[in-house]
């Protein structure tokens, strides 16, 4: 008897449905920074929040981000002189074209140069554009041009730009309340992420120690590249990728200028299309801090 030839019907394609992404591209941050006007009604308004509470406070933003550089240990924070309680704190030697003249008599200004150069009286110079100095003969320089060789003095540093808007979104710039969420630093943090922070001794904390652990928490003490998207990234990142979903840029970021109309979460997983946000976006912040040229931020 003759088998029948059993006839295997082969399986259904399937097809994978395209995930879309919510996030913006490095490029379309860029193009929407490009592109952003802040309302002329609202220039007074960002500027006044500029002058009285972000740039008083760039020495304490500063001074966090030295910390975690540095470790972000205890011992910074509570040894025998916290860095940036000494008379003369190391990092203020170096901190800008002033305090380099002023420190090391033996450095002279170029001035033919289009870009700062620096050059020593044994003819050693460092070189701005190549980030270097052109020598690595032992000189009068000594310990500080390692330092500026060895990248002390880089972009890894968490910009204290970064960390203004981060305690704008979060804490409204109070520094009593904890960067992670905004929690009172008279207790650990109760909302996410819960029980923070873990600095070895219980609660009341400083805001420079909790700030610490935030970054550390967040790993952006790892980060070595804080361009412009990333900056951006991680600012709309705070708050979440759901504005996107419902055709809005998010006013975390935009709000006051002319990337944003209407349309908020007014509260958890519920969004009014006709709400108005009342809070400045921190992409905002920074045009306008790049437009008074108080900061400059590397696209890439």
């Amino acid at each position: 008897m003759q088998k029948k030839k059993r006839i295997i019907k082969p399986a259904a394609k399937t097809t994978k449905k395209k995930k879309i992404s919510v996030t913006p591209t490095a490029m379309e941050y860029i193009d929407l920074f490009n592109k952003c006007e802040i309302k002329k009604e609202k220039i007074a308004e960002v500027d006044k929040v500029i002058d009285d509470k972000i740039v008083p406070n760039r020495n304490r933003y500063e001074q966090i981000s030295n910390l975690v550089r540095g470790g972000g240990s205890n011992t910074l924070l509570f040894g025998s002189a916290p860095l940036f309680q000494q008379p003369n704190p190391f990092y203020k030697q170096f901190g800008d074209l002033d305090r380099l003249i002023s420190t090391d008599s033996l450095i002279t200004i170029n001035a033919t140069l289009t870009a700062p150069s620096f050059k020593l009286n044994n003819g050693n110079g460092f070189d701005f554009f190549q980030g270097k100095f052109t020598e690595t003969n032992n000189s009068k320089f000594g310990l500080n041009r390692d330092l500026f060789q060895t990248g002390f003095f880089n972009s890894s540093s968490v910009p204290w730009y970064f960390l203004a808007c981060v305690h704008y979104m979060e804490c409204s710039f109070s520094f009593k309340k904890h960067l992670h969420n905004g929690d009172p630093l008279t207790g650990y943090t109760v909302h996410v992420p819960a029980h923070r922070p873990k600095v070895g001794h219980p609660p009341p904390f400083t805001f420079e120690e909790s700030a610490v652990d935030a970054i550390k928490l967040m790993k952006y003490d790892q980060v070595t590249n804080w361009s412009l998207p990333f900056i951006l990234l991680k600012l709309e990142g705070y708050n979440g990728f759901g504005y996107n979903r419902k055709g809005v840029k998010s006013p975390y970021l935009w709000s006051f200028s002319n990337h944003y109309i209407k349309g908020k979460y007014v509260a958890d997983g519920k969004f009014d299309a006709d709400a108005v946000s009342s809070q400045m976006g921190a992409a905002v912040i920074l045009k306008r801090m790049e437009d008074r040229a108080l900061i400059s931020i590397p696209r890439n």
